[in-house]
């Protein structure tokens, strides 16, 4: 470890000491940022981030409770609700009819023309952390379910029953006469959430259809009611900034590149390899090297993002975006091994930055790039791993997330960074090290 140390020691001097790599690592990012924010700096044209394709996040707050049946209505209720066949509805009078109508969601059952569900649900507990989720435009829109929504289900259907077939299952007041109001709450500037609320209300219409017949005037039934809440203001520049760190992180942050071609340009390689200086030495002074240079390189960007008034929640969204552009080391690393093993000197220092500009471009943070689902969550471009941090953070800074929306593109950045780093390893103790 201490050759490892003192390694380290001398690739940070030999990094600093060059104007030129200097000025790639520190001048040239903030000049950007500074430029592109004096660019983008006014009100946002476009409110998208984060678009999913055809699937809308929808949060859900379910209060619904199921009132008491005595054994002879439940049996009767439940008769009835087995002659419509739908399997959605099987466990309503033991769950809920608020759990059925979200199962049918899911399962995209409501749908009548298609059995794949349009909507990725979120739950939550009360309507202030629900309302911050739909400020960060982490979901699209929130549904509320009210106490007595069963109710209201068990109110028309016993209306429906009485019509039918001319006998009521129960003759309480509150199987009777009952209304609900399902709560919607959303940005309307934001367009998801018309599409969304569309489709919802949709849902809402077809669910009710199997218990209410139309036409029926002593029935108030369902209703819904939509509150518009204040949102956070985005600028063009602030939706941006999440593809401008991944641009900078590549194209700045491969000073390992360089140290190791001007060794073998000098041939000081050559008098390593003869002192028979330990390979895992020279890879975790070269690991250090690079974490120590993307950590200050992407520190210097953060704070320049915070003096433009990036609009960061708290310092922990601080902390945990250059945890984040700090794990990027590992692929990094392979990308500047590889190009060095392949060049020399001057070139080593220009070819990974030239590289990284169209590398940038293949994250998916600055185009829309197609999901191509490989197993359950994980799409093809999760084999990018400069996509996988452009996806974390996106939600880190963008929509404020919860760790638990981003662990999977965590994981799928440390293996698939792993792999980069194995194999930029290999082909560096190849072509220069062996």
């Amino acid at each position: 470890m201490k050759k490892s140390i003192i390694f380290f020691q001398r690739c940070i001097k030999q990094i600093y000491r060059n104007v030129e790599r200097m000025s790639v690592i520190l001048i040239l990012p903030i000049l950007f940022t500074v430029g592109l924010a004096w660019i983008y700096g006014d009100e946002s044209s476009f409110v998208i981030v984060d678009d999913q394709g055809p699937v809308y996040k929808i949060g859900v707050i379910n209060q619904d409770i199921l009132p008491v049946l005595d054994l002879e209505s439940q049996t009767r209720f439940q008769i009835y609700i087995s002659s419509l066949n739908i399997t959605y509805l099987n466990n309503s009078l033991q769950n809920g009819f608020g759990n059925s109508l979200i199962n049918g969601i899911v399962s995209g059952q409501v749908f009548i023309e298609s059995d794949t569900s349009r909507f990725h649900i979120f739950f939550f507990n009360n309507t202030e952390s629900a309302a911050k989720a739909v400020q960060s435009r982490f979901i699209s829109i929130c549904m509320i379910i009210p106490s007595n929504f069963s109710q209201t289900i068990l109110a028309g259907l016993n209306h429906r029953i009485d019509v039918t077939t001319g006998f009521r299952v129960s003759n309480q007041t509150m199987f009777y006469y009952s209304y609900s109001s399902i709560e919607i709450i959303g940005d309307f500037s934001y367009a998801r959430f018309s599409e969304a609320l569309i489709l919802l209300e949709d849902i809402l219409q077809r669910f009710t259809n199997n218990f209410w017949l139309s036409g029926l005037e002593n029935i108030q039934g369902l209703y819904t009611s939509i509150s518009k809440i204040s949102t956070r203001s985005f600028t063009e520049f602030d939706i941006f900034a999440p593809a401008l760190l991944i641009f900078i992180l590549i194209t700045s942050s491969t000073g390992v590149s360089a140290i190791v071609g001007f060794e073998k340009e000098d041939e000081t390689i050559d008098r390593l390899k003869l002192s028979r200086f330990p390979p895992n030495s020279y890879f975790i002074g070269l690991t250090l090297t690079q974490l120590v240079c993307t950590a200050i390189t992407m520190a210097i960007i953060f704070g320049t993002l915070y003096f433009l008034g990036f609009p960061f929640q708290d310092l922990n969204q601080i902390i945990v975006g250059l945890l984040i552009c700090c794990t990027a080391i590992l692929p990094l690393l392979g990308i500047s091994l590889s190009m060095a093993a392949l060049s020399d000197g001057q070139l080593a220092t220009y070819i990974p930055s030239l590289i990284g500009i169209p590398l940038a471009f293949l994250t998916g943070n600055f185009i829309p790039l197609p999901r191509i689902a490989l197993i359950g969550s994980i799409q093809m471009w999760h084999l990018n791993p400069f996509y996988s941090v452009g996806a974390i953070l996106r939600k880190i800074l963008i929509l404020n997330a919860s760790s638990s929306n981003y662990i999977l593109d965590i994981i799928m950045l440390i293996i698939v960074g792993g792999i980069f780093y194995i194999i930029g390893g290999i082909i560096f103790l190849r072509k220069a090290y062996h």
